[in-house]
């Protein structure tokens, strides 16, 4: 994960950093497939026949929008949170007029409650 922080021109100091999904999707993906064995990994049919059986109160697969897929920025200062994507190119060699700027383009994330 790349961080940086910055100052806007009002003073303000922010964090910024590279949110990626692909660790929070990761139960979302069906990783074993049917069909011909490649390599060191010999052919099988999956024997699940059954949906998913792993469940726990306590554990949400997280799904986000197909704009955030690729990955986002996030901005963050003193309880104000925004988002951007696409990810810009060179962000994180960025100065902070430029980090600003993406700043203002940024969506602000609105908390739901509980």
């Amino acid at each position: 994960m790349s961080y940086r922080t910055f100052v806007d021109s009002a003073g303000k100091r922010w964090e910024v950093w590279l949110v990626t999904p692909a660790a929070a999707e990761r139960r979302r993906i069906d990783r074993r497939k049917a069909g011909g064995g490649s390599g060191d990994f010999p052919a099988f049919s999956d024997r699940r026949k059954t949906p998913e059986r792993r469940r726990n109160p306590f554990h949400r697969t997280l799904e986000v929008a197909s704009e955030y897929s690729s990955g986002w920025l996030c901005f963050e200062s003193e309880g104000d949170k925004r988002r951007l994507a696409p990810v810009p190119d060179g962000w994180n060699e960025a100065g902070p007029a430029m980090l600003a700027t993406w700043l203002g383009n940024a969506k602000r994330v609105v908390k739901c409650a509980p």
